[in-house]
Parts: structure tokens; C-alpha cells; sequence
């Protein structure tokens, strides 16, 4: 579908297939997108955010969903609603211990990341 775009972060969904499988996600920020978020009747004004009436709308509206009525919607993103995924990898990084540092090289800052990450799980180990 031409001018498709991820309903989180606004990424080119020109190379997913129509009609958009239950499984699918983003390549960019991995959200599903067979979800109430990139439907056309989805309406953050209405009660159950649904226009469709005849639809079991579920809770989850980012959630892959089995609804018969989904129609992908081209305007789905909203800069204001989009998740942020960045956060989640910086916390995963503060986690395991990687420093983002522009001036050391890159592979050895992958194999330092790694040594310092595999060091806690080797202790317990032992």
C-alpha cells in the first residue's frame, strides 16, 4: 500500500505485504502491525476507539489482533503518541554495562562491552 507508515515510529511501509499478516512488524521500531493503532476505524475520541461497529474491539490497541475489519490507515502515526524505544535500549545498555563512547574504536568496544557483560555471569558460575 503506497504511503503506509508505522502507526509508532512513521517508517516506510511500502515493502510489507497487503493484506498485512497478523505477525507483521515494523523493521524499524519491531511493533505489530495488524493492531488497532494502524486501522482506519481506530479513533482515540471514541469510547471504545473503534468506528466500526460490528467489531470486538480488544484492549490492547498496540496489540497484534484477529479483528476482521482491520483496514491499514496511511495517516496512522502521530509523533505525540509514538513509543519510545530508545529509552528501552539506553536502559538495556546501563543494564549490561556498555558505554556509547565515539572516539575508542569499534571493535574493540565490542569486545569490551562483551567481556564486561559475560564477567557478572561467569562469577556466578563459579
Amino acid at each position: 500500500m503506497k504511503n503506509l507508515v508505522c502507526w509508532n515510529c512513521g517508517n516506510n511501509l511500502e515493502n510489507v505485504l497487503v493484506p498485512i499478516a497478523r505477525q507483521a512488524a515494523c523493521s524499524n521500531c519491531f511493533y505489530e502491525l495488524h493492531c488497532c493503532r494502524l486501522c482506519r476505524h481506530y479513533d482515540e475520541e471514541k469510547t471504545v476507539h473503534c468506528f466500526e461497529d460490528r467489531a470486538d474491539p480488544p484492549l490492547q490497541k498496540e496489540n497484534a489482533n484477529f479483528c476482521e475489519y482491520f483496514a491499514p490507515q496511511a495517516g496512522a502515526f502521530d509523533p505525540k503518541t509514538a513509543r519510545d524505544t530508545g529509552s528501552t535500549m539506553n536502559a538495556l545498555d546501563a543494564l549490561f554495562g556498555a558505554e556509547h563512547n565515539e572516539e575508542s574504536d569499534a571493535s574493540n568496544s565490542k569486545t569490551d562491552t562483551a567481556d564486561n557483560a559475560r564477567k557478572p555471569l561467569d562469577d556466578l558460575f563459579k
